[in-house]
Order: C-alpha cells, then sequence, then structure tokens
C-alpha cells in the first residue's frame, strides 16, 4: 500500500484526494496546507492535517507527495520531496521557467524519485480517441487543428490573476491544448500570439502555431467569458474532419470524405469513449509507474517543452513578433 501525502487542500488537491480514495494499493495519509481546508480534506478520508510539507513528511513518512498548489509554489516543494526522497506528482503547469522546470526534474532525477507532471488531457478518453484516430490514419494527413478552451475567470482562488503567480490565461490555461499539440503532432517551428485584457473580466488569448510537421494549429484561450465553459477541438485532414465539442451531447463527431468516385456520400459517425476521470488515470498511471519502475507518460522534461511553447507564445504577445524554436 503506498502512502500518499497531498500538499493543497484547494479544488486539485480535493479531486486528487477522490481519485486516490477508488484505488485499493494506494491510501492517503496526510494533507498538509496552510489554511484550515486541510483539515476538513484530510478529515474525509480518515487522513490527518498539517500546515506544511515538512511536518507531513516527517510525521508520515509517505512515499508519493503530490503538489497541488499554486504554479509559483511548486519548484521549492518539489525540490524538497525531492530532498526527502519521495516520489512526487506535480500539478500543471511544471513551474514558471523552463529553467526551474529542468532542475525540478534533474533534482529527482538525481534522488532516484519518480517524478510526473499532470498534463491531464494527455489521459482524457475523448483526446485519446481523438489521436488514436489520427494515428490509425482515418483523418488522412492533417493539415489544420483548431482548439479551444474557455470559461469564467477562475474566481475561486485570486491567485490565478496575478500573473506573477499563474503566468496568465496561455500559460495556466491554454497549455492544455499546447500539450496535446506536441503529444499528437511533434514539436513546434513557430507561435505567434495576441492577448487581449482591456474592458474583459480577464485575458482573451489567441495563439497560432505552425508545427515541424506542418500542422497549422490555431488556439483560444480564455477567461473572459461571464460563466460557463467550454472546450473545442477540431482536426481537419485529408481524408476528413474530427470534432469533439464539450457543448455537444454526442463527444466526438467524426467526418470522413468519399472517395471521390461520385457513387458514394461522405460518411459520418458519432464515438463515445467511456466516462472515466482523466485525473483518476494520470495518477493510476503514475502510481503503476512507481511499482513497476517505468518512467511516467509526462517527464519533466516532457512538461518543461509544453512550457517552452507556452511561454513563448507569451513573450510573442507582448513582443507582437512570432517566436521561433530552433
Amino acid at each position: 500500500m503506498l502512502k500518499i501525502g497531498i500538499i493543497g487542500a484547494g479544488m486539485m488537491g480535493a479531486t486528487h484526494a477522490s481519485a486516490y480514495a477508488n484505488m485499493n494499493d494506494a491510501v492517503i495519509v496526510g494533507v498538509a496546507d496552510e489554511r484550515t481546508e486541510a483539515a476538513k480534506l484530510a478529515a474525509a478520508y480518515s487522513a490527518r492535517s498539517y500546515a506544511s510539507i515538512a511536518e507531513l513528511i516527517q510525521a508520515e513518512d509517505p512515499d508519493i507527495i503530490d503538489i497541488c498548489l499554486p504554479t509559483d509554489l511548486h519548484k521549492a516543494h518539489v525540490l524538497y520531496a525531492a530532498a526527502c526522497r519521495k516520489h512526487v506528482f506535480c500539478e500543471k503547469p511544471i513551474a514558471l521557467s523552463v529553467e526551474d522546470a529542468m532542475e525540478m526534474a534533474e533534482a529527482c532525477r538525481a534522488a532516484g524519485v519518480t517524478f510526473m507532471v499532470g498534463h491531464a488531457l494527455r489521459f482524457s478518453p475523448d483526446y485519446m480517441l481523438a489521436k488514436r484516430t489520427v494515428e490509425d490514419g482515418k483523418l488522412g494527413k492533417i493539415s489544420t487543428v483548431r482548439m479551444i478552451r474557455e470559461g469564467a475567470p477562475p474566481g475561486w482562488s485570486a491567485w490565478f490573476k496575478d500573473k506573477s503567480r499563474s503566468g496568465g490565461v496561455i500559460v495556466d490555461l491554454g497549455i492544455h491544448e499546447l500539450d496535446f499539440l506536441r503529444s499528437a503532432f511533434g514539436e513546434p517551428q513557430r507561435v505567434y500570439a495576441k492577448v487581449a485584457e482591456e474592458g474583459l473580466p480577464g485575458e482573451h488569448a489567441f495563439v497560432s502555431v505552425r508545427m515541424k510537421s506542418g500542422v497549422i494549429a490555431h488556439l483560444t484561450a480564455s477567461w473572459a467569458l461571464p460563466d460557463g465553459f467550454r472546450s473545442f477541438l477540431e482536426l481537419a485532414g485529408t481524408e476528413g474532419v474530427l470534432k469533439l465539442d464539450s457543448d455537444d451531447h454526442k463527444p466526438i463527431a467524426v467526418t470522413r470524405r468519399s472517395s471521390g468516385t461520385g457513387t458514394d456520400q461522405p460518411s459520418s459517425s458519432w464515438e463515445s469513449p467511456l466516462s472515466v476521470s482523466p485525473y483518476e488515470a494520470e495518477l493510476r498511471h503514475f502510481v503503476d509507474c512507481i511499482r513497476t519502475g517505468a518512467e511516467p507518460l509526462i517527464t519533466g522534461e516532457d512538461a518543461a517543452k509544453s512550457l517552452a511553447l507556452a511561454l513563448a507564445a507569451v513573450r510573442s504577445a507582448q513582443s507582437g513578433e512570432v517566436i521561433t524554436f530552433e
């Protein structure tokens, strides 16, 4: 039985705790947070609450430290957990600079502990099915990708609005799609972005990415909606189009072109992946990696590359120039 220590008792801490509770080979032994929420979350899982990661590790000696804190606090806590020889799971984005991200990855490697970063779209059943559809060649050669992730400003925690802590809407929110883009189509060649804030309740960003594979992608990342949430993915290829829209009742629509002979019509089908929590799926994968010694799907170095793309988009928006990757 692996003992889990959760650092951060906010929304993500509660989400991770719920996922671990469904595993037979893991048990939550402590929750650390300087706020009073720690006691409530810990009590819900018959665990103890602590004011700091140091107190939790000293008292409970957990096998895993799961970090669900504001982004600016990730580095210090990952380094501390690694120094204590604890396996580390860290929520995305990994850090606020690529240098910090690489330092975190190296510290975990040097300590001989497993380190994984939580990019949940890699484990989301609908996005996984979309990626498999591409890999199976059902859409032919992909040429363009459109992505949207938008919602109301995250008012439950004020730190999101502080870019020095969250990195802003591209780094915190848009990185979901940017990471999926890399995982499905390889590394970027260049990026260009615009960010609007004036007169809006939150940031609204447009990001255009040209991949080295030739794929052209466009992302809208927004905290400017008055309420609600929406995610959207469209993959257009030489043989068809895949659409995934959270506003639709059916999760994924696939339309394939006709053969061109004039004797048949384009075919459409709906794909319905099983409803599995991506957070539970990624944490189960992490636990399995610890047990088997396998490398996690999302390493620190991999997460650093997604962060680099997001930060390049931020620099483009600030400078008004295209950022090219070597």
